[in-house]
């Protein structure tokens, strides 16, 4: 992984959060979404951003962006009726 999929993450992150924000607002006002379970996932989503953001920056702890760097592209788990 490098620092230009970090950066990608970090974008996909931030706009999430920030379609989460608006579609939350609606779903709050109406009713739909508990405001405090739609500010702990819009939350979060900020945080994953800002987590990215360190280690795009080196500010992470080396254990951590070694670990990141260390993952395997995902692999689509075969269905049962592919292997026959």
């Amino acid at each position: 992984m490098n620092k230009e999929v970090l950066k990608k993450l970090k974008d996909c992150c931030l706009k999430e959060a920030e379609k989460r924000k608006q579609k939350y607002q609606e779903q709050t006002k109406y009713g739909i979404n508990k405001s405090e379970k739609a500010e702990e996932e819009i939350r979060l989503m900020f945080l994953a951003a800002k987590c990215f953001e360190k280690i795009i920056q080196g500010a992470a702890p080396p254990a951590v962006q070694q670990s990141l760097f260390d993952i395997k592209e995902y692999d689509k788990p075969k269905r049962i009726y592919d292997v026959f």
